[in-house]
């Protein structure tokens, strides 16, 4: 884990990661304020803890891993913690699948949505972000960005179209984005 040592690279994989990790902590605790700081938490420790951390497989899978834990045992402490639980279990995957199962099944989604996004092109990538995860207005995206309305419109349209386009490709799909996003547009 040489790599992480320095503040520079830090700092770059806390750019690239923390808006896909602060979604997948808001989709187990449904409060953003608190996805926000699990995540936050999770950068913070694993900085504390860099020169003793060993990841066998990705960053991304090592840091999705820990903040669901993270998610998780922040949704037990809290006083609706039971009635919390059983609503994301049952909404993930109805009362067939046991909560290992569920998680299995909400990786797995997390990470085909990340791989269908990450095909998008960088910019139509950065305002889809923007919009999905941020929560960012059109407008609020046009000026950030120094481009016009219209073309965060174009961007979401073609980012929308080539989603479900994949979605038609793999039926299940539709599925994974529908989980991971919560939007209403597919």
């Amino acid at each position: 884990m040489s790599e992480y040592f320095d503040i520079a690279s830090f700092e770059d994989l806390f750019k690239r990661h923390y808006k896909f990790l602060v979604l997948v902590a808001y989709q187990i605790s449904k409060d953003e304020a608190s996805a926000e700081d699990i995540v936050q938490d999770f950068f913070i420790n694993f900085w504390n803890r860099r020169k003793e951390v060993t990841i066998e497989s990705s960053f991304q899978s090592y840091a999705t891993r820990a903040v669901k834990n993270l998610s998780l045992s922040y949704v037990k402490k809290q006083p609706h913690s039971v009635e919390l639980t059983v609503q994301i279990s049952a909404g993930l995957q109805g009362d067939y699948l046991e909560e290992e199962e569920a998680l299995q099944f909400k990786e797995t989604a997390d990470e085909k949505v990340l791989s269908l996004v990450n095909m998008l092109p960088s910019e139509r990538k950065k305002v889809f972000l923007q919009y999905v995860v941020e929560g960012l207005s059109y407008a609020d995206i046009a000026k950030a960005n120094n481009i016009s309305i219209n073309t965060v419109k174009t961007q979401m349209k073609r980012a929308y179209a080539f989603l479900k386009a994949k979605a038609a490709e793999d039926p299940l799909s539709i599925i994974f984005i529908a989980i991971l996003f919560g939007k209403g547009k597919f």
